[in-house]
């Protein structure tokens, strides 16, 4: 699996605030590499049938094992699918209906004109995902499933157990922040802050790591956009924003979705 260096570069550059930083030039050479794209106006009753027919072609197991297989890779756009696939799984068939202008099930715009170079910026950068917008959700989808079945190797489940591990022994008052930091120590997983704040959040949609009252999206809908902040000023996404140590690892979430590999079976002792 390659990667072109110099179009990602151009991608990675790219600014939402100030698109015209990066030159005619460079976009249009991403743009023929499959990096950049043009902006884009669409509708969200379409991007809802649209990202249903996509999910219609992704499995669990791909989203899991391409999930897996980024973490020794560091290939980010490799992990994006996984918290998408999660959410997309319960998020209800609906047209727009508002009181207002976003639509009340799930908070997104009848319509937006779509920078899909960002939204590809975030897959390459993060790994994950910023907000729980349809038109996001539309976009990774489709790239998702333009990707080669890259399977796990052993340091990947190595690096997922220590994770996991980390986790598991958190002490009682450590918030998602401060677990951040110490998954930072695992070796062979190169990554910074915002990859690992997007790798928890990711396991927080799986409900591997949630509350008793704040939930995830293994057998609910929750509309990100109205989901409640643990604190005015939090920057992570619902719900492990609540989590803490003390409210551990949900077994039976992590058994749905990691465990029918055999290398992982020590987790579920």
């Amino acid at each position: 699996m390659t990667y072109n260096d110099r179009a990602l570069k151009i991608q990675l550059n790219y600014s939402l605030l100030n698109p015209e930083k990066t030159s005619e030039e460079d976009f249009q050479y991403a743009k023929t590499a499959g990096y950049t794209f043009d902006k884009i106006l669409q509708t969200h009753n379409e991007s809802i049938e649209n990202a249903m027919f996509e999910m219609g072609k992704c499995s669990k197991r791909l989203a899991v094992d391409l999930f897996l297989a980024s973490l020794s890779t560091q290939r980010l756009d490799l992990r994006s699918g996984l918290p998408v696939y999660v959410i997309m799984r319960q998020f209800p068939i609906h047209n727009f209906k508002s009181d207002f202008i976003s639509c009340k099930i799930c908070a997104n715009n009848a319509e937006d004109l779509v920078d899909l170079t960002f939204i590809n910026k975030i897959r390459f950068s993060h790994g994950g995902i910023i907000s729980g917008n349809i038109y996001d959700f539309l976009f990774i989808l489709q790239q998702h499933n333009k990707l080669p079945h890259v399977k796990p190797t052993k340091k990947d489940f190595d690096i997922f157990q220590s994770i996991i591990e980390i986790v598991r022994n958190a002490e009682s008052n450590d918030s998602p922040s401060k677990v951040q930091k110490k998954i930072g120590k695992v070796e062979g997983f190169k990554s910074n802050a915002e990859q690992r704040k997007a790798l928890l959040e990711t396991l927080g949609f799986c409900s591997i790591l949630e509350t008793e009252e704040h939930k995830g999206f293994l057998h609910q809908f929750i509309n990100l956009g109205l989901a409640p902040r643990s604190r005015h000023s939090s920057d992570w996404l619902y719900p492990v924003d609540w989590w803490k140590g003390r409210d551990g690892i949900n077994q039976d979430a992590l058994k749905f979705w990691f465990g029918e590999y055999e290398e992982l079976r020590s987790l579920f002792k």
